[in-house]
């Protein structure tokens, strides 16, 4: 009895292993994992094999059951098997495949699908496949769906329930996903979760015997100046530059390929979907007594490769090969030669030794006039912003002249009403004097005032001087402006308005009337005051103090900004006048 205990405690032991390649072995079962590495941490994808008659090893439904119970008479067995502590399943699904052929080999490679990576598998044409699901149990059964789906195109099996089945030792039932077996075909055998799509795996099976690389296209780029390069489809006799002329039946594969040296900067090949085989691309260097044999990509699942003109930088003939890691025969492989040709004989190399002292020469001149010129600029900056400083002072020295006139003539009303004994309408101007005198003050150190605000100024200033004078006034404003987000020189506007008052309407009573519009033509912003006073002609003797002070302060800013002028307007009407301001590319 000791030694059939024995015998089975080995035979156990011995079907527990693990495979790192990328093959499937004659009557194992292979299982996709992740392993983490215990010194570095890093995760990374392998095989788990069994063998077809241990399935009792596995710890049932992704569990982290690690022993199995086994009871003879009396005596209990306990095996610790299953995954070790830095394993786990790369799926719950736990897909499982058996390849079933005479030496049992058959080539894995990952195959992407969304956010999943599924494995596939390449076979013999005699060979058949079987897929376990040791995930799926009679607990979870109604939770999953499969379907087998014929290269990319014929559903063979529609998405239906996996039944179960309890062979190759098991203790309980687990999915059983089908045995296939398509010669020259693809399958695609796909397990989802209905209720969690993000549970789902597959396998893809491969049994075409023809593994030869299919071009679709070979670009080439060029060495150039332009950001962006230049390429071009070699197959393009009309725009390839001459590199080829001569092509295969396909009209693909070039058989006079040729091209000046250090003129490509890199060769583009373009494959048919591949993805269940990697691909080996090498460039062979035949020199005059030997020859180079360079692997420049290998496993190659895109869709296409670059060549980098590091491969053939020198003059002389080459040879492209391109084959498929699974058969290196001649008929399997894609052959292109190649020459890259030497410079024109009249294109004379010169080293750097004596490239060196021309490059120091050229460096120094080049510091030189960078140097002068750097100079210069810097001096007409400092002239510019010393300008630009005059005219700012200029700028403030207007402005602070115009604030007294304002406040004078202001005070001028108010000793008016006083005269009158106008005691409340005195009282009255002076509270709305107060805050425009506040306003004003506010924004005396300030050029600029937001087109809004200067139109509040302009209100409370109206509304004064009409409890004197007792005329109508309106301001009207497009809609369209952001009045609150358009600045405008600080009392632009207000001498006009003032001058208006006084030297228009001021004898007419209420049949006085001022208009003030602003308005947008294009980027330019229209100002325009009007009255219906007495007019009067514009020149330099007859213009107020206030006015002449307006235009001084105008043409100052229009000197500080040039690229924003500012052009005013001054005409006599029947009745009245009218001042038109034009604030070209004012509004952005």
């Amino acid at each position: 009895m000791k030694s059939k205990k024995l015998l089975l405690v080995t035979w156990l032991v011995c079907g527990y292993g693990f495979l790192r390649t990328g093959y499937a072995q004659k009557g194992r079962f292979m299982f996709d994992i992740e392993e983490t590495d215990k010194k570095t941490l890093i995760r990374s994808p392998a095989s788990y094999s069994i063998a077809e008659e241990a399935l009792y090893q596995i710890p049932y439904h992704n569990s982290k059951k690690k022993q199995i119970y086994f009871k003879e008479k009396n005596t209990t067995l306990v095996l610790n098997m299953g995954l070790a502590k830095d394993e786990v399943f790369h799926s719950p699904i736990m897909l499982g495949v058996k390849i079933n052929t005479p030496d049992g080999e058959a080539v894995s490679v990952p195959v992407k699908s969304l956010s999943k990576s599924y494995t596939s598998y390449t076979i013999k044409d005699s060979a058949s496949a079987e897929i376990v699901a040791m995930g799926i149990s009679s607990d979870n059964v109604n939770d999953y769906r499969y379907r087998v789906i014929e290269n990319d195109s014929i559903v063979i099996v529609p998405w239906s329930k996996i039944p179960l089945q309890k062979n190759y030792g098991a203790l309980k039932p687990y999915g059983f996903a089908g045995k296939y077996r398509s010669p020259g075909k693809q399958l695609l055998v796909e397990v989802q979760n209905i209720k969690n799509y993000s549970i789902r795996d597959g396998i893809l099976f491969d049994w075409r015997s023809n593994f030869k690389p299919v071009l679709t296209q070979i670009t080439i780029s060029l060495e150039t100046n332009k950001p962006y390069g230049e390429a071009f489809n070699l197959s393009n006799v009309k725009a390839n530059r001459g590199y080829a002329k001569k092509f295969d039946a396909g009209g693909i594969i070039p058989a006079d390929f040729s091209f000046p040296v250090d003129s490509v900067s890199m060769i583009r090949f373009d494959f048919a979907r591949h993805e269940t085989v990697p691909y080996i691309v090498s460039v062979v260097h035949y020199r005059d007594k030997d020859v180079d044999d360079t692997q420049a990509g290998y496993y190659i699942l895109d869709n296409h490769f670059d060549l980098d003109s590091k491969y053939f930088k020198e003059p002389g003939s080459y040879e492209i090969r391109i084959q498929s890691t699974f058969s290196g025969k001649e008929d399997q492989l894609i052959h292109i030669p190649f020459e890259v040709k030497p410079p024109p004989l009249g294109q004379k190399k010169v080293s750097i030794k004596q490239l060196i002292p021309y490059t120091v020469a050229a460096l120094l001149g080049v510091a030189t006039v960078f140097y002068v010129y750097r100079r210069q600029s810097r001096a007409r900056l400092q002239r510019t912003e010393r300008d630009k400083e005059m005219v700012g002072l200029k700028l403030r020295s207007i402005r602070a002249q115009l604030n007294p006139h304002f406040m004078f003539n202001a005070l001028t009303s108010i000793q008016n009403l006083i005269n009158k004994n106008n005691i409340s309408g005195a009282n009255y101007y002076l509270s709305k004097f107060a805050g425009l005198t506040r306003q004003v003050l506010d924004g005396a150190n300030e050029e600029m005032i937001s087109l809004e605000d200067e139109l509040r100024i302009l209100d409370d200033y109206l509304q004064m001087e009409q409890l004197r004078f007792n005329f109508k006034y309106l301001i009207t404003a497009d809609e369209t402006l952001d009045a609150a987000n358009i600045e405008i020189p600080t009392m632009l506007l207000q001498p006009f308005v003032e001058n208006a008052i006084k030297h228009g309407i001021a004898t007419l009573g209420n049949e006085g009337e001022i208009k003030i519009t602003i308005s947008q033509e294009h980027k330019d912003l229209l100002l325009s005051v009007t009255d219906n006073g007495v007019g009067f002609d514009h020149d330099d003797k007859s213009d107020g103090y206030g006015i002449k002070l307006s235009l001084d302060r105008v043409a100052l800013l229009n000197e500080n900004y040039p690229g924003q002028s500012i052009t005013l307007h001054i005409a006599a009407q029947k009745p009245g006048t009218r001042v038109n301001i034009r604030l070209s590319n004012w509004i952005s």
